[in-house]
């Protein structure tokens, strides 16, 4: 899948991790123009985990902020 620019994909990261996670789970690559990130190189792909990571953090953040002690 080719985007011009990831806003135009997704309006948030977590929603972003998803599908991009569903178009691997497909063997399928995604590439955005802009911000040149391709999946299906090794240097696309690291950059798409650093992404995920932050998903994972902001989500982890959230919930230690939401969650009574």
């Amino acid at each position: 899948m080719v985007v011009w620019k990831l806003n135009r994909l997704a309006r948030s990261l977590k929603d972003l991790v998803t599908i991009v996670s569903d178009l691997e789970g497909r063997s399928m690559g995604f590439r955005s123009i802009t911000e040149a990130i391709d999946t299906t190189s090794s240097a696309g792909r690291l950059v798409f985990h650093i992404f995920r990571a932050l998903a994972d953090f902001e989500r982890n953040l959230i919930r230690e902020r939401t969650v009574p002690v």
